[in-house]
């Protein structure tokens, strides 16, 4: 059997694999939560990976752009104002995420803080377009206390926190 000792195995093309997989997931997850309530959209999952990955944004620009387009398509599928999740995320980073950091020391309870801004955040920021544009307030129910604690574990096994 013959070796090849200066030939390097390739694996830039499976990363790329990776993201078509998981995005094909969050968009079938997507689908499944607007069909079935009980099942979680993931965007307070995908809320977390914009804002620990969001400094990186040279070497994981299309993870973030997916990341970004699938908060959107979130707010069209669920019937709330366009690109309220991207004003909620460029807020959220630009004045909050280093007090957060600060105040809270536990690392699983700032993922935790990060997913429950990205729901009620949402829900609040939608319930305040509203308002100005006189139209009636998105309904709130107890199902979003219900996705904060699922994508809250998933977040605990998926992220960890960097100081």
């Amino acid at each position: 059997m013959q070796t090849f000792s200066n030939m390097r195995r390739n694996s830039a093309h499976q990363n790329y694999l990776v993201t078509l997989w998981i995005s094909g997931w969050l968009f079938l997850s997507l689908v499944m939560s607007s069909l079935y309530p009980l099942i979680p959209s993931f965007v307070g999952v995908v809320f977390c990976y914009l804002i620990l990955n969001f400094n990186r944004h040279e070497d994981n620009a299309l993870p973030l752009f997916l990341s970004l387009g699938y908060v959107c398509l979130y707010d069209l599928t669920k019937g709330f104002y366009l690109f309220s999740y991207v004003i909620l995320f460029v807020v959220v980073y630009r004045f909050a995420i280093y007090k957060i950091q600060n105040v809270i020391t536990c690392n699983n309870c700032i993922l935790a803080a990060y997913v429950t801004i990205a729901y009620l955040g949402h829900y609040f920021l939608n319930a305040f377009f509203a308002y100005l544009d006189n139209a009636p307030f998105p309904y709130f129910s107890n199902y979003y206390f219900y996705y904060i604690l699922i994508d809250s574990l998933l977040s605990f096994m998926l992220f960890r926190i960097s100081r």
